[in-house]
């Protein structure tokens, strides 16, 4: 496509975006459900959403259950996700367009009943393919003196929030290391499995045991297949920016050097610090140790030997005009040690609320010489972008 061709486009989809923001229940400058039933603004929840702060990582891991159910029934539970998506690394010959429009996602989040909540999100179209489950989830939030939370269904596992609630277009890749055959970057992301969290005043605690990361037939996806157990333990306070931690994985996988299974663990320390109004950026600090005892066959079809990795990655963010803005610089390392893939990646994240549409969010991100070797091979900037439209389906009761 020309040049001319892509702004015209890309004008077109405004064209057909903003109307439908406009058009759309707007009782306040929330984001839907909960802060459309409380008649909040997103910046309650979000540093930039779907960035999250200390505030809305807490609603996040007690399960949406420190929220008013009263409150909530305000609001229909239900909203409808939109986005036009731009990747530069697409296009002729790569199978995949590089702009699309086919990411149409529902949504459902809230009670069920006093002690039950719950989170859907059903991808109608992703990709332009068809859709999948995201996530299904219910919490039965009544244990330990309402201080527990026993999450069931298809979640995400403990980790820091960022690696879900990110407002970069590629989350941070600390945990990402491709070790043979075993990505770890599977590992981390929403699965069909159960966990409890623990959130007593500052101290919470997580774990739980993953399987499949399928579609609805990974509820009964039990072998063979990733079989992991996760945890996390950190100090977080709702009231206060600074969070920090320590999460981990045990679990095994099967690889193709004579049906053998890989059995790995890992282990990793995070940093998550919220900007504050006085100019003081935000920082994403993560750090990954993992060990992997049978990777799998490499490239020339030997068995890899027992092999540890480590992944890094450092971002710094800021919020500018009147917090409308959030710029981010972000640097990634992963070592999958014996393997013998050694990578460096730098990107430059913005993402942005639209100025009068308030359901609808820009991102854009360039990736300078992202996975570039440390041995000298390099690539271009690559570039991504978003338009995201969140639609509530009905005004407050």
């Amino acid at each position: 496509m020309s040049a001319r061709g892509r702004w015209l486009f890309l004008a077109g989809t405004l064209a057909l975006l903003i109307p439908a923001a406009l058009e759309v229940p707007r009782p306040s400058e929330a984001m839907p459900p909960f802060a459309q039933a409380y008649g909040l603004k997103c910046s309650t929840c979000h540093t930039m959403v779907p960035l999250l702060n200390a505030y809305g990582r807490y609603i996040q891991r007690t399960g949406y259950a420190s929220l008013d159910r009263s409150v909530l029934a305000r609001a229909v539970p239900l909203w409808i996700g939109e986005s036009l998506n731009y990747n530069s690394t697409a296009g002729a010959g790569t199978g995949t367009p590089r702009y699309s429009f086919g990411n149409l996602a529902l949504h459902g989040v809230g009670y069920i009943a006093p002690d039950i909540t719950f989170h859907a999100q059903q991808w109608i179209t992703a990709g332009d393919q068809s859709g999948f489950v995201d996530t299904l989830w219910v919490t039965y939030n009544n244990i330990l003196h309402r201080d527990g939370h026993l999450f069931v269904g298809k979640l995400l596992n403990p980790a820091p929030s960022a690696y879900s609630q990110t407002s970069d277009l590629d989350p941070a890749a600390a945990s990402n290391t491709v070790v043979g055959e075993h990505d770890w970057a599977a590992t981390y992301g929403n699965r069909w499995g159960t966990k409890l969290v623990y959130v007593h005043h500052a101290v919470t605690a997580e774990a739980g045991y993953f399987l499949s990361s399928d579609d609805l037939n990974g509820i009964t996806d039990f072998s063979p297949g990733d079989k992991t157990f996760q945890w996390k333990v950190a100090i977080a306070k709702p009231t206060q920016p600074l969070e920090y931690g320590v999460f981990g994985s045990k679990g095994s996988i099967p690889v193709s050097t004579l049906n053998h299974i890989d059995h790995y663990n890992s282990v990793a320390g995070y940093v998550q610090l919220d900007p504050d109004s006085n100019g003081r950026p935000g920082l994403l600090a993560i750090y990954s140790s993992g060990f992997d005892d049978n990777p799998g066959a490499g490239a020339a079809g030997t068995p890899i030997p027992a092999t540890g990795s480590r992944g890094a990655s450092l971002e710094v963010y800021e919020p500018v005009l009147a917090g409308n803005v959030l710029v981010s610089l972000r640097h990634d390392f992963n070592d999958a040690g014996a393997a013998s893939s050694v990578t460096n990646g730098n990107s430059v994240n913005l993402a942005f609320n639209v100025p009068r549409f308030t359901y609808l969010h820009g991102y854009l991100e360039t990736n300078m010489g992202g996975s570039s070797s440390l041995a000298g091979a390099s690539g271009g900037p690559t570039w991504k972008g978003m338009l995201w439209l969140t639609v509530p389906v009905s005004n407050v009761k």
